[in-house]
């Protein structure tokens, strides 16, 4: 798994780490499914999340394994980020937000930014 937890101000963050796969949505859905064995043994709307997306592209495939995943991980996920999504890939996290059950996603161009307003309680 790519996925990892960091500290970052003294709060625990789950970077869910989708960089590079390009167009696999088997790599993809393999990751996806540790993420949910990972945040299952997290307490219900807990996790502060950054999702870095570089290199991976919104191709049908891809956004049907990221549709699967968003309203499992929205049990668990109290606030989300996304890096990587730059020009008009950023429309991309329109449709994301739609299917992410109520948990949006700001976005941030680099993974610095994101973990500072992550950490800061809202």
């Amino acid at each position: 798994m790519n996925s990892h937890w960091v500290e970052h101000d003294g709060k625990r963050v789950f970077i869910a780490d989708f960089r590079g796969f390009e167009t696999n949505s088997s790599g993809l859905q393999q990751e996806c499914e540790d993420i949910k064995a990972e945040l299952t043994k997290q307490p219900l709307k807990s996790v502060r999340s950054i999702s870095v997306v570089e290199g991976t592209v919104g191709t049908p495939e891809i956004l049907r394994v990221f549709k699967n995943l968003l309203p499992y991980t929205s049990k668990y996920v109290a606030k989300r980020a996304a890096v990587g999504l730059t020009g008009g890939r950023r429309k991309f996290i329109d449709v994301i937000d739609k299917l992410s059950g109520g948990t949006h996603f700001v976005t941030f161009d680099t993974l610095p930014e994101a973990l500072e307003w992550i950490v800061k309680d809202s």
